[in-house]
């Protein structure tokens, strides 16, 4: 498990220019972030202490990223092995005893690494690629560069880097020969399937080149350089046989390691052929030196691929080991040798561990504000529904109070208007109410002694004992609540203002009448002008009025005292009147056995309780 942004500075530093590459993987996608190269004469970074305090801003500036470094060719050693095989512990244990004595009598510790190569023709036996060098030669080049006390995450040398730059660039490749010339050393690397099945270096490179025509020129080797990168030296007007004779030599070398290694594998040197010869490192910059060797060689030699056929992308020319190292050290490359010390290798897991730790805690705080962010997301909703409905709502209140006084101003309009309507209606309900009592009217058997609305009948209160009313001058009855003009003489026998009016009046009249005949015909002729009343639709109740309600208006001497009754007639119409409140019955006191009396004397036909007349 790997952090998922992880950072990492490569250093290769030659004896004439030092190579820093910049590397990053982010989520799993490989980033190239920044190629610097700087010549060490050109800046002026001769001294080794001025190399080290270059390096130091270099590395502050870029935030003091994780180092992986490489380590010069000639100072580690590559041998292939022939095992047997065996469990992982037995490979290692003879691959360490082979390497103590491969290694010789040595005071410093030998740190080497191993990967597998493949199989070999013989049954039971396998290769292992052994590269080892000593922990005194390593300590003493990071003392060099002065980065001894950084965080450094891996250590390989130049051909394992270049075989790591190769692989993740063209992954398809099956075979290939790649030859890094650098300024001392010359690299040769065979891989197969992806695997560096062998690796040599012999100190010849374009160093050599440069002291050689410096000394072919008899001069200094800056002249000698410049001459070197400016002209074609191979062919042309500014050819020179003998350092063709020089580049010869080379060649020569070049040859006799691959063919040491194609007789090995009994192969034939024809085989090369078969191999993509791919070129790297600023030996080659020198014009007509990849035209020469091909003419000298047979071989196709190409240039390092800088279209990268994989989602790692190809570094920039001069960068292959810097970039080797650093995907290396991302962990793109699954065959991968390591001579990282363990002093650095523990502080390098502990810096891993931190930093996993560092993206948890990272991760868990990204969470716990995404999930603030939703809750606080959820609660400004609530709180935007919540106003909206509130908003709504007091619309809602606005608007019912806008109709409440509308409704309110119609209303004080119509009660301002109601009397007229109510008189109307009154008027109109009193006028046809007369003509149907006139209807109904027959002397030969019952007159009208008295005919009176309800609210003037139920207002009278009769006058105080002792006041001289005496029967030849009774009160003038009342007629739909207007007064005639004798009333007002005696008006002291209607209510005043110490007095309550009853509060069951409804709009409607009072009708008091007499009967000629006996109480059965008198009862029957009574049921019978109910009926016949009814049948108008003038009135919606009539009702018997009982005698505690009764007012003493009717003048005495047309009055038959048993046969006198008084009916109680409500309008069927009145939209127009006030509400009144239900007419509650007065309450009668219950005899000892726990019933109350009925009025059975103010009912017909036996019907009794509230005065309703019978009309059957």
């Amino acid at each position: 498990m790997q952090p998922p942004v992880r950072r990492v500075l490569a250093l290769d530093a030659g004896s004439r220019q030092v190579k820093l590459v910049l590397a990053e993987s982010f989520f799993g996608k490989l980033r190239l972030l920044k190629e610097e190269m700087f010549d060490l004469q050109a800046e002026g970074l001769v001294a080794p202490d001025e190399l080290k305090v270059h390096l130091q801003s270099t590395l502050s500036a870029l935030g003091n990223p994780a180092l992986a470094v490489v380590l010069p060719q000639q100072t580690t050693i590559s041998q292939v092995l022939d095992l047997p095989t065996g469990p992982e512990s037995d490979i290692r244990k003879l691959i360490e005893d082979e390497t103590v004595k491969l290694s010789g009598v040595s005071e410093s510790r030998i740190i080497y690494d191993f990967v597998r190569t493949g199989e070999t023709p013989a049954k039971n036996r396998q290769h292992f690629r052994v590269t080892q060098g000593r922990e005194e030669d390593i300590r003493n080049h990071l003392v060099g560069l002065g980065v001894d006390q950084e965080d450094i995450c891996e250590i390989t040398t130049s051909a394992d880097a270049l075989v790591s730059a190769y692989s993740a660039v063209a992954p398809g490749t099956s075979k290939a020969v790649l030859i890094h010339l650098g300024a001392q050393t010359t690299i040769l690397v065979i891989v197969l399937n992806g695997e560096a099945v062998a690796v040599s270096s012999f100190p010849m490179g374009s160093g050599h080149f440069t002291r050689s025509l410096a000394r072919l020129a008899g001069g200094a080797l800056e002249p000698a350089e410049a001459q070197m990168r400016g002209s074609n030296l191979f062919d042309g007007p500014d050819a020179l046989p003998d350092y063709r004779g020089v580049v010869d030599g080379w060649i020569s070398e070049l040859r006799t390691q691959l063919e040491e290694w194609f007789r090995g594998h009994g192969e034939t040197a024809g085989s090369v052929g078969e191999f993509q010869i791919v070129a790297s490192g600023g030996g080659f910059d020198q014009p007509g030196l990849l035209d020469f060797l091909e003419e000298r060689t047979g071989w196709t030699v190409r240039s390092w691929p800088r279209q990268s056929g994989s989602p790692v992308p190809a570094p920039g020319k001069g960068f292959e080991v810097a970039a080797g190292i650093a995907f290396q050290a991302l962990g793109y490359s699954p065959r991968r040798v390591s001579l990282l010390l363990d002093g650095y290798r523990r502080n390098w897991r502990k810096r891993v561990d931190r930093q996993r730790l560092e993206f948890v805690s990272i991760g868990l705080l990204v969470l716990c504000l995404l999930t603030l962010m939703l809750g606080t997301w959820h609660k400004f909703s609530l709180i935007g529904r919540k106003e909206a409905l509130l908003e709504k709502v007091r619309a809602g209140q606005e608007t019912a109070d806008a109709n409440d006084a509308l409704t309110a101003e119609l209303i004080n309009e119509f009660e301002q208007l109601r009397p007229i309507f109510a008189g109307q209606q009154n008027t109109a309900d009193t006028l046809k109410s007369l003509a149907l009592l006139e209807q109904t009217h027959t002397n030969k058997v019952f007159w009208y002694v008295l005919v009176a609305d309800q609210q003037s009948y139920f207002s009278y209160v009769p006058p105080p004992v002792g006041t001289n009313n005496s029967p030849t001058n009774p009160p003038v009855p009342i007629v739909s609540g207007f007064r005639s003009p004798s009333s007002e003489r005696r008006s002291e026998g209607f209510s005043s203002p110490g007095h309550t009016d009853y509060v069951g009046a409804k709009p409607g009249l009072i009708a008091e009448l007499s009967m000629a005949e006996g109480a059965e015909a008198s009862r029957a002729v009574l049921s019978q002008l109910v009926s016949q009343i009814k049948e108008q639709k003038v009135f919606a109740r009539i009702d018997l009025l009982s005698e505690d309600l009764r007012r003493n208006l009717a003048v005495p001497w047309v009055v038959v005292t048993d046969r006198h009754y008084a009916l109680a007639l409500d309008f069927a119409v009145t939209e127009m009147q006030h509400a009144v409140p239900p007419r509650r019955s007065p309450a009668v006191p219950a005899d000892r056995g726990g019933r109350r009396p009925s009025k059975s004397g103010g009912g017909i036909n036996g019907s009794v309780g509230n005065g309703e007349i019978d009309s059957r």
